[in-house]
């Protein structure tokens, strides 16, 4: 699976050693290394059973996708973060968030208050917006979000890969409208996520 929103650069930087530390394969140097070994990650992860909407509505389970995700790159991976980032709230709001989401979630479905795929755009957003864990939290989201959907009945959204536009351009794309839905305004992220 290749993730357009994921910038891979020439793949020739070495990775800095504070890069380095929590990762568990130790041929990793480059950024071109460590992003095929996450991807190798991912592909396994995707290949497991799929879940129903209630079993993935669970903060665990969210966290066990994560480690599922990036568990044989990175020692911390399905755990949540415990230090401060210029993105999400603090770390001792992280479950709490989750947890509020996925009741939220459940919620939405049960009342059917809104269509499905602005469940989906709505639970993405807010998942990323917590930004729970170190580093994957936008793959993990849309992969989470795409596991709800098809628990759901509906197609996984594309995330943009119907857009003949370079990576650059759609992932400025995929912030604005993370942007606008931090704002309530969910135009953007619905058409992007089907476009």
């Amino acid at each position: 699976m290749s993730d357009g929103l994921v910038p891979t650069g020439d793949g020739h930087t070495e990775l800095d050693e504070d890069e380095r530390h929590d990762l568990i394969p130790t041929y990793i140097a480059t950024r071109r290394e460590l992003f095929d070994a996450e991807q190798r990650n991912i592909t396994k992860a995707l290949l497991r059973a799929r879940p129903t909407a209630d079993r993935l509505l669970d903060d665990k389970y969210l966290r066990d996708l994560h480690r599922w995700m990036f568990g044989d790159v990175w020692s911390w991976a399905g755990r949540y973060r415990i230090r401060e980032t210029n993105i999400g709230v603090e770390p001792a709001l992280i479950a709490t968030g989750v947890r509020t989401l996925v009741a939220d979630t459940r919620a939405w479905i049960e009342l059917t208050t809104y269509p499905i795929d602005e469940i989906g755009a709505r639970f993405h957003h807010r998942l990323v917006a917590v930004h729970p864990f170190v580093n994957g939290n936008g793959r993990h989201g849309r992969i989470a979000a795409d596991l709800l959907l098809t628990a759901l009945g509906q197609e996984p959204f594309s995330w943009g890969s119907g857009s003949a536009v370079d990576t650059d351009r759609l992932r400025r794309a995929y912030r604005e409208a993370l942007v606008a839905a931090d704002h309530d305004d969910l135009h953007l992220l619905l058409a992007f996520v089907r476009s």
